[in-house]
Order: C-alpha cells, then structure tokens, then sequence
C-alpha cells in the first residue's frame, strides 16, 4: 500500500469511528456504558490506525 492510499484509508476510518463514538454516546442512556463503549471504539480504532500510521512510514 502506498503512502497517500495509507494516508487517506486513516483519515477514512478514524472519520468512521468518530463518527460512530458520537453516534453511541447520544443513544446510550447510561453514561458508565457509554464510556466503556467509547473506551472499547478507541481501543479498536487503534489497531487499523497504527497500522497504516506504520505503512506511511514505510519506503
């Protein structure tokens, strides 16, 4: 993978799960849940993002 389709594959999928944190801390009543939801989202988020942080950095 290169370095721009890295780049903007990052910037989509951080865009999707901002997105998707907004949309569940609005629909979960329980404000404890919500945090552990949006902790488990950013702890996910994480993988792809280091990942192609790495493939940037790469050649």
């Amino acid at each position: 993978m290169d370095r721009k389709k890295a780049k903007l594959a990052n910037i989509l999928i951080s865009l999707f799960f901002a997105l998707v944190m907004i949309i569940s801390s609005y629909f979960i009543a329980d404000k404890e849940l919500s945090e552990k939801v949006v902790f488990m989202l950013i702890a996910v988020w994480l993988v792809p993002f280091f990942y192609l942080n790495k493939q940037t950095k790469r050649k």
